[in-house]
């Protein structure tokens, strides 16, 4: 609810900007064995993560047009599997070969910095209709409007053939005259 308010991009780059910030104090507090300081240092990541990760159900399906959609989020969703299926492996990897229990928190401070890059170049979808979706309209005066800007467009999709017909008809003249047995 407060994305479709504020936004997404806002909840992307804050939870990426407070899991850069926050994962070297949040695995400080893992380490500590200390029962509840690592309670507190996993809800600190749980809350931080959640701040983008609860975004993305509604971000992505509205980046992508709807003839290709599924395929997009299939896609998108395999990536992330690969990537964030390695990460437990790759962790415990960094971690042994350095013998830094850090690591998996200089991990995450990756992951945000590609959050943040992420929340910067995307465009905002919040309260905008999702691409090649069929307009819906409250009352009739509105499907009223919705059907004139629809018979606007074909009209004007209709004269942009009608233009693509006319440079292609003199391309073949000038194609035609070039030729020394064709006769048009």
């Amino acid at each position: 609810m407060l994305s479709d308010r504020f936004g997404r991009r806002p909840f992307i780059l804050i939870g990426s900007v407070a899991l850069f910030a926050l994962s070297i104090p949040a695995f400080i507090m893992i380490n500590s064995n200390v029962t509840s300081l690592i309670f507190a240092g996993l809800l600190l990541l749980a809350v931080v993560l959640n701040c983008f990760i609860g975004v993305m159900a509604s971000s992505l399906p509205a980046m992508f047009p709807t003839h290709i959609r599924f395929s997009a989020l299939a896609s998108a969703f395999n990536i992330s599997v690969l990537i964030a299926g390695l990460t437990p492996t790759l962790a415990a990897w960094l971690v042994e070969t350095t013998q830094n229990l850090m690591m998996p928190a200089y991990y995450l401070m990756v992951i945000a910095v590609v959050g943040m890059a992420t929340g910067l170049s995307m465009k905002e979808t919040a309260n905008r209709p999702l691409k090649g979706a069929t307009p819906a309209a409250s009352d009739i005066q509105e499907a009223k409007e919705i059907l004139g800007e629809h018979y606007d467009n074909i009209e004007q999709k209709i004269e942009d053939i009608d233009q693509e017909i006319a440079d292609l008809q003199a391309k073949r003249s000038r194609l035609v005259q070039q030729h020394p047995r064709i006769n048009d």
